[in-house]
């Protein structure tokens, strides 16, 4: 891994490219490093720096590519097998809070992408506010 590329932004970068949300979307969720330290805390050391270099090989080989780096990712990363199921894992936790079937903390149910994602707010918390029932869906 190169001296200015840390796990930390290589975290974001991949969870960029597997989320479909952008940098700010996803460091406005507030959950950046509780998240990056549930991923640490889940996954093996080695597991996590081989992962991490392979993201690194993905985005130096394809530059700005879209195409080339989904490819990649798909083909690399997203693999069940590939560094036990990583990738989905980082997907699970942007969009639901959870860690397999542990939630990750209290506030990433509430913080959790699937609420954006289909134009929602989570039962019990960030409600729309009194008579947003009138209003039609975007």
């Amino acid at each position: 891994m190169k001296q200015d590329v840390t796990p930390q932004t290589l975290f974001l970068e991949i969870s960029v490219l597997l989320t479909g949300f952008n940098k700010a979307e996803l460091y406005g969720t507030g959950m950046f490093d509780t998240y990056y330290h549930a991923l640490q805390a889940n996954t093996g050391q080695a597991n996590f720096m081989y992962f991490f270099e392979e993201v690194e090989k993905i985005l130096l080989e394809n530059g700005n590519a879209a195409e080339k780096i989904n490819q990649a990712i798909t083909s690399r990363l997203m693999q069940p097998s590939s560094y036990n199921g990583l990738a989905g894992s980082i997907i699970t936790m942007w969009y639901t809070g959870n860690w397999g079937n542990d939630v990750i903390d209290g506030q990433a149910y509430v913080q959790g992408l699937v609420w954006d994602a289909a134009q929602a707010h989570p039962p019990g918390a960030k409600q729309p506010g009194f008579g947003s029932w009138s209003m039609p869906p975007l």
